[in-house]
């Protein structure tokens, strides 16, 4: 009936009860397990087991035993609900760095037309010529590190 409700809050810490599924779930069972309590197969399913196992574990931690998995239930498991999850649209970047905000990077600047190399992920040199060429174009300090102000200037928002 208030299905709108499960999206709301912090999503590290989602609603979870029999029928849900998914990796959460899948989170979940994985630290039932850890914690004593057998969830049956690890598979991202809320079954009758996982349910057992959930109700376990709220007895053992003197929760209400309901069976849904809310934000005491996750708590008692360890996980931080308050804690937004670490999403950062403008990481700081520099020489060394890999991953995909790199190949974001490179394949901004490609577009721009300050990186002719390949977009393989990896701030190698090439990249540091092109993020430095960026900077100095803009009027920005021209130092290789890609931080709030080039990822801005790159027309990246970084709120």
């Amino acid at each position: 009936m208030h299905k709108h409700i499960l999206t709301h809050g912090p999503s590290q810490c989602p609603l979870l009860r029999e029928g849900s599924s998914g990796g959460y779930v899948k989170k979940l069972q994985g630290m039932l397990l850890a914690a004593g309590f057998n969830p049956g197969k690890i598979d991202g399913v809320f079954g009758p087991l996982t349910r057992a196992a959930v109700l376990a574990f709220q007895k053992s931690k003197g929760l209400v035993q309901d069976g849904i998995v809310g934000k005491m239930t996750w708590t008692a498991l360890g996980v931080n609900c308050e804690a937004p999850p670490p999403v950062n649209p403008c990481p700081t970047l520099q020489q060394g760095s890999t991953g995909p905000a790199v190949i974001n990077l490179q394949g901004i600047l490609k577009t721009k037309g300050f990186y002719a190399g390949n977009i393989d992920g990896i701030f190698g040199p090439i990249t540091s010529a092109a993020v430095v060429a960026f900077q100095k174009c803009m009027g920005l300090v021209q130092d290789g590190i890609v931080g709030r102000k080039t990822w801005t200037a790159l027309g990246v928002n970084c709120s």
